[in-house]
């Protein structure tokens, strides 16, 4: 069974963007890393147009083998379909 965020876009071959509060955005992080599907593509990316951008797409099984420092960084999390 597949996430309720997941649903529409694996579904309609679309992307669900995300965004939340710095101060709430590891929570976010962590419930994703704990309810998607291991297979599913999610992007981060931080600090956008930035010198110190931060862009990276992996699956969930593997963001939860290494997990970037995103304490107090603006993020856009994407769920890709």
């Amino acid at each position: 069974a597949t996430h309720k965020m997941e649903n529409p876009p694996i579904e309609n071959g679309q992307s669900h963007l995300s965004t939340e509060t710095p101060y709430r955005k590891d929570k976010l992080f962590a419930d994703m890393l704990k309810s998607l599907s291991p297979n599913t593509s999610l992007c981060i990316a931080c600090y956008i147009t930035l010198n110190k951008e931060y862009k990276a797409t992996k699956t969930i099984a593997d963001w939860k083998k290494g997990l970037p420092e995103l304490h107090k960084r603006p993020a856009i999390f994407i769920i890709q379909g």
